[in-house]
């Protein structure tokens, strides 16, 4: 029988007693898989597939709430029915099960014949699309911008660049304050501190569409703006893993994604590198960038990221320092891909007033070469 027609469940608990029963109740006329936590079932339900998740809400790990909502999320296990068993049977609690996703509900201890016709009821609903069928799941493209050291323009270049990417595509673009200590995103386009990246760390594992879409912000050119946490102390709640399910879910939602990169090499910032399309590696043509670009060169070479995907924009590339674009070029062993000129006062007075020289200030050389940036990004990505 395929995958697409088979009648395939799976069960979601630790309580041998209770999957001991229900594989009695199911084996006849059913395949059945047992997953004994949360985490487990999520991975065997995206890997299997299966028509129907029955969650025993006791089960470690995830909670019935929690995996609903993994589970309706997911392109692999967004059409299969869900049954949540609990002893909760307090409204509140059922409510948020719906809410989450949930199909059914049934109270501990149950009557096997309800249980059998829910079983019966939810398995006939069921449609699981074929591969050919299913709708492919939007990724866009995750442009991460960083330096070694600050003071290199590298929120200047993060910000243009998505004003310029949005300008240039015509797509949905967001761009993703990750500097959690002292990001800049929001002065750099004079948006209000109303929500933050904190909000979707609070509920990251009940993240949807129009939860996302309320926590971003939209300046003026429709651009959206996930900003950095308000107070520095938060930065320390944020973890790896919360980065990649944030900017997984950005990509799902928007054509391009820039993430405006904290100066470190902590595990937060290298998930993001890793996880990047492209990496915008902003430096200035002085002594202190240049040696810590050429180190994180070779420690993104040992971590296994993609120099590929490296593309050094050398900003104030006109600053007569004596440090020609050759010379960076024979010690970096990686070439210059962008240049971009000192801007002077207008580039001061854009951030300063909040207004991006992408919002207004076209013909200044400085917006021209990030316009070529992303012109260059939107021409590769089609590509791949």
């Amino acid at each position: 029988m395929s995958q697409a027609t088979r009648k395939l469940i799976v069960i979601a608990s630790s309580d041998p007693t209770l999957v001991k029963l229900l594989n009695v109740m199911l084996a006849d006329s059913y395949e059945v898989v047992q997953s004994k936590t949360g985490d487990e079932a999520f991975e065997r339900s995206v890997s299997l597939r299966p028509q129907l998740i029955i969650i025993d809400d006791a089960l470690p790990g995830l909670g019935g709430v929690a995996l609903c909502g993994k589970l309706r999320r997911n392109p692999a296990t967004r059409h299969a029915g869900i049954l949540i068993l609990s002893s909760n049977a307090e409204m509140a609690f059922k409510i948020s099960l719906f809410e989450a996703g949930a199909d059914e509900f049934l109270t501990k201890p149950f009557d096997s014949k309800e249980m059998t016709y829910r079983i019966k009821n939810l398995v006939s609903r069921v449609l699981i699309p074929t591969e050919a069928e299913q709708v492919p799941v939007k990724h866009g493209r995750v442009v991460a911008c960083f330096g070694t050291k600050g003071g290199v323009g590298k929120t200047t270049v993060a910000v243009n660049t998505a004003l310029a990417l949005q300008r240039q595509s015509g797509g949905r673009v967001v761009i993703f304050d990750a500097d959690y200590f002292f990001g800049d995103v929001g002065v750099h386009l004079n948006m209000p501190p109303t929500r933050s990246v904190m909000d979707l760390i609070e509920h990251i594992d009940n993240l949807d569409t129009e939860f996302v879409d309320q926590v971003i912000l939209r300046h003026p050119t429709g651009l959206g703006v996930l900003l950095s946490p308000f107070s520095p102390e938060k930065a320390d709640l944020i973890t790896a893993e919360h980065v990649k399910t944030v900017v997984g879910f950005l990509a799902e939602l928007n054509d391009f994604v820039v993430v405006d990169c904290h100066a470190t090499y902590d595990d937060r910032t290298l998930s993001i590198l890793d996880r990047a399309d492209e990496i915008l590696l902003v430096v200035t043509p002085e002594v202190g960038p240049l040696k810590n670009t050429r180190m994180f060169l070779d420690i993104a070479d040992k971590l296994g990221i993609s120099l590929e995907k490296v593309h050094i924009v050398l900003n104030r590339s006109n600053s007569n320092v004596g440090i020609e674009t050759q010379e960076i070029e024979r010690s970096f062993k990686h070439r210059v891909q962008f240049s971009i000129i000192s801007g002077g006062r207008p580039v001061v007075m854009s951030v300063n007033q909040g207004q991006p020289l992408l919002t207004g200030k076209l013909d200044n050389p400085v917006a021209q070469e990030i316009i070529h940036i992303a012109d260059w990004i939107i021409k590769h990505s089609a590509k791949a």
